[in-house]
């Protein structure tokens, strides 16, 4: 509040952070999200049992507004919904992790460095949770060195062994 009171002060406008407060502000950061999000994605794919059809990644370099087309908050999704889908999936994944850190699968930075990974779960995302999108993608991020592994793997046809 008085960051706030400073920033309108600065534009001749009264306010007095003492006095004042914002209601709900944590509703009114949700509105926004949400707004922000559905500009980018489907949202009710949220709640979708199915996965969603999506464009997969081009080899190479692609500019940002091709990569928002793809809507990757679905593939997000899709790659979620189906590693969350079983518990034997679940399991699984906790193992390739397993796996992929003592045998040093796992490869990031440039040049490409070995990486060990915390065996994480990925998260999904609620609809009722403005942040839930943040932490979803957030973790695929970190676990993205997995993703890499199982593309590879899945090329040399390694990947049926789980």
């Amino acid at each position: 509040m008085v960051e706030l009171d400073v920033l309108l002060k600065a534009r001749d406008i009264t306010f007095d952070a003492e006095d004042r407060r914002i209601m709900c502000f944590p509703h009114i950061v949700n509105i926004c999200c949400q707004h922000t999000i559905k500009k980018f994605t489907d949202v009710a794919l949220a709640d979708a049992s199915e996965p969603t059809p999506v464009a997969y990644p081009p080899s190479g370099n692609q500019s940002f507004e091709d990569a928002v087309r793809r809507d990757l908050v679905a593939l997000g999704r899709n790659i979620v919904r189906t590693l969350r889908s079983s518990g034997q999936r679940r399991d699984a994944f906790d193992d390739l992790i397993k796996d992929g850190n003592t045998k040093g699968w796992f490869q990031s930075g440039d040049p490409p460095e070995s990486v060990t990974l915390r065996p994480l779960q990925l998260l999904r995302d609620v609809k009722t949770r403005w942040d839930s999108v943040y932490f979803m993608i957030k973790r695929l991020r970190y676990l993205r060195p997995v993703s890499c592994t199982l593309f590879h793997l899945n090329q040399t046809d390694v990947i049926h062994s789980y």
